[in-house]
């Protein structure tokens, strides 16, 4: 408000807010005065003034265009999400037809890395194999690696989180690769007596934000433990 502005709100007793508060309160006003919507000017950004009319159509107009604009946004998201959700389940019905946890780990590295545009893909099931000398993978960290405790409160919530991971569980993830890794996703895996992660990363800082939608990720994690649990000691 200028100094003209505010001597003139003292002299009357009325500010610019309870105008404002009057007009919201009052939404009908303009309708028992249609006279003054013709003759109210307001200043244009460029210099110009306009009336009341014009400038109530040009807010219409740039409101409708950022609302067909966001519209068009999220019908583009949910286009996306449904050809992310058709390849998770075409993913899950090949990990499903796996002979063995090579087959598995292997086809669900390469899939999430092409469909997610991650740098590193990687599974840590704290848990021992059933058949040891049939597949010994680096996969199996053990029941009672001491690295479990590191993700023991995302495993028991069982719900994926996205962002930006703890020092120490990038290292133990993602090994030498583990300092580039910006943004990442850890998916809970888990059985009776086990758990594990499987953690999605990225070097780009942005690909993987905190609050992000990882509903799929949440399924596959659950399809991904029950297709590993034949492979996993439970004793």
């Amino acid at each position: 408000m200028s100094v003209q502005e505010e001597e003139k709100s003292i002299e009357t007793g009325i500010s610019d807010d309870m105008i404002a508060e009057y007009l919201q309160s009052n939404p009908d006003f303009f309708n028992k005065y249609p006279s003054l919507v013709a003759e109210l000017k307001i200043p244009h950004e460029h210099g110009s003034a306009v009336s009341l009319v014009e400038r109530q159509m040009t807010v219409l107009r740039d409101q409708h265009q950022q609302t067909r604009k966001r519209l068009h946004e999220l019908i583009e998201i949910a286009r996306q999400n449904e050809e992310l959700a058709r390849r998770m389940h075409k993913l899950a019905l090949t990990l499903m037809d796996a002979a063995e946890p090579k087959e598995v780990f292997k086809t669900m590295y390469d899939n999430l890395k092409k469909n997610f545009h991650a740098d590193r893909v990687v599974v840590r099931l704290f848990a021992d194999p059933a058949f040891v000398d049939s597949f010994p993978t680096d996969e199996f960290a053990g029941k009672d690696a001491y690295e479990k405790s590191l993700f023991k409160t995302i495993i028991n919530k069982r719900m994926p989180l996205s962002g930006r991971m703890k020092h120490q569980q990038q290292v133990f993830l993602f090994g030498d690769d583990g300092n580039n890794i910006a943004s990442a996703v850890m998916v809970p895996l888990h059985g009776e007596s086990w758990g594990g992660i499987l953690a999605i990363g990225s070097f780009d800082g942005e690909r993987f934000q905190p609050g992000m939608g990882v509903e799929l990720l949440a399924n596959l994690g659950e399809i991904l433990s029950f297709i590993l649990k034949p492979w996993i000691n439970e004793g």
